[in-house]
């Protein structure tokens, strides 16, 4: 069950992080600032969403 959930987490956090850059690159053809600025921490969010899902799948080796 915990690996099915971990294997959404990481599909979801990959399909958010090609919106994110796909929106980055809208935004910095567009020249809007103000979404870009969004779109970038956006993308901040998926990094971190990234790094946490490495440290529980670290985590769970180490319990096993």
């Amino acid at each position: 069950m915990k690996n099915a959930r971990t294997l959404f987490t990481f599909a979801g956090t990959v399909f958010a992080g090609r919106t994110a850059i796909r929106r980055v690159r809208q935004a910095r053809t567009d020249g809007d600032k103000l979404e870009l600025l969004d779109a970038a921490l956006n993308a901040a969010v998926v990094i971190s969403g990234v790094f946490i899902l490495v440290r529980q799948l670290r985590r769970k080796d180490e319990l096993e």
